[in-house]
């Protein structure tokens, strides 16, 4: 595998590059995820075990909504057992709705000439998302995407999903790269952490909800309008 040495005023990125890690939804395709139904749905399940509805906000991520569950539960003395059946089930009731209308995905305007281009320059392309497994790849090949990419990490594959950062290890060691030689590339805060707690950089792209201010104080080091813009830089970029 080739890696590529970046031009002088790309600080804050690795002097060279073998892999781009890219978020899914909103960063490579168009989300057709309905979340409130999501985030709801999920809440309701946990009012169901029991649990006090104002402790959990249809406003918050999903991630902080699962994560305050499990440390309840845990809290409660649960048993592994119990809290990986809640979870599961969680799972299952996310995976339901990411599926509803994944037939209707379409990739973000220049996605697919990005991924082009970084392959062009024998560079990987990995996909880390905290979709489930059946969702991400039907929504890379209706959009056209996933001859395109290298490998892809899930939400429901046996590591913890972003932002921990296991996740994004595993991806790197599937596409056999140092984890010193990828970035990764995506439109939430949620992405920034997880480059944060994994120790790479940070390129956001301003296709998801995000204003540009919120990703760089999020410790982007770049960012830019969408996919295509970011074609252009790498083009030009790489070398």
């Amino acid at each position: 595998m080739e890696s590529h040495r970046l031009s002088n005023h790309d600080r804050g990125l690795p002097e060279r590059i073998r892999a781009v890690v890219f978020d899914l939804d909103d960063t490579l395709v168009a989300s057709t995820v309905n979340y409130g139904k999501f985030k709801s749905l999920v809440i309701d399940r946990i009012v169901s075990y029991g649990e006090d509805r104002s402790s959990y906000s249809p406003t918050e991520t999903v991630v902080c909504i699962i994560s305050r569950y499990e440390k309840m539960l845990r809290e409660e003395s649960a048993t592994e057992g119990e809290i990986r059946r809640r979870l599961s089930e969680l799972d299952r009731i996310m995976d339901e709705v990411e599926l509803e209308r994944v037939n209707e995905t379409v990739p973000i305007e220049g996605a697919a000439g990005l991924l082009k281009t970084i392959r062009a320059k024998g560079v990987k392309v990995g996909v880390l998302t905290r979709g489930c497994q059946a969702y991400a790849g039907s929504a890379l090949s209706v959009s056209g995407l996933a001859g395109l990419v290298d490998a892809i990490e899930c939400r429901n594959s046996d590591t913890k999903p972003k932002p921990d950062p296991e996740s994004y290890l595993r991806l790197v060691e599937a596409l056999g790269v140092r984890k010193e030689e990828t970035v990764f590339v995506g439109d939430h805060l949620i992405d920034a952490q997880c480059a944060s707690n994994a120790g790479v950089p940070f390129i956001g792209v301003l296709t998801g909800d995000v204003p540009e201010e919120e990703l760089l104080r999020g410790g982007s080091v770049r960012v830019f309008r969408d996919a295509g813009e970011m074609a252009s830089w790498l083009e030009e970029s790489l070398r």
